[in-house]
């Protein structure tokens, strides 16, 4: 499941990923992305992962590899939030390869996440 946070701004985008996510999720935050780069050159990124279990269909695996080859170049800032210990791991795997500037917060720094992120 894929849920827009209230928290969201015009040029940061807040989301929650819980759970398997399918094509049709994952196209709502494509969406959401793509309203705001109407607009924006760059915008921010949280993503709040909470039980995220990956993809729940080909379609959404899909997506987000084209979303990490392509889209993922839009992002100034991305927070990646959750206590899951790979989410830690998958961020500074991925920080040499992206200009995005990338950091991991436990889930209870929520708050934190934002503010670092959408400032």
């Amino acid at each position: 499941m894929i849920e827009i946070l209230d928290q969201s701004t015009p040029t940061c985008l807040v989301v929650r990923f819980s759970g398997k996510v399918t094509g049709q999720e994952y196209q709502q935050f494509l969406d959401a992305m793509g309203l705001r780069l109407k607009t924006e050159e760059e915008i921010s990124l949280v993503c709040v992962l909470e039980g995220f279990r990956f993809y729940g269909d080909f379609e959404s695996a899909k997506k987000d590899l084209k979303f990490g080859f392509g889209g993922y170049k839009h992002i100034h800032r991305a927070a990646f939030v959750g206590d899951q210990k790979w989410i830690e791991w998958f961020a500074r795997l991925i920080d040499p390869f992206t200009k995005t500037e990338e950091k991991y917060f436990q889930a209870d720094q929520f708050s934190e996440a934002v503010k670092w992120t959408c400032a």
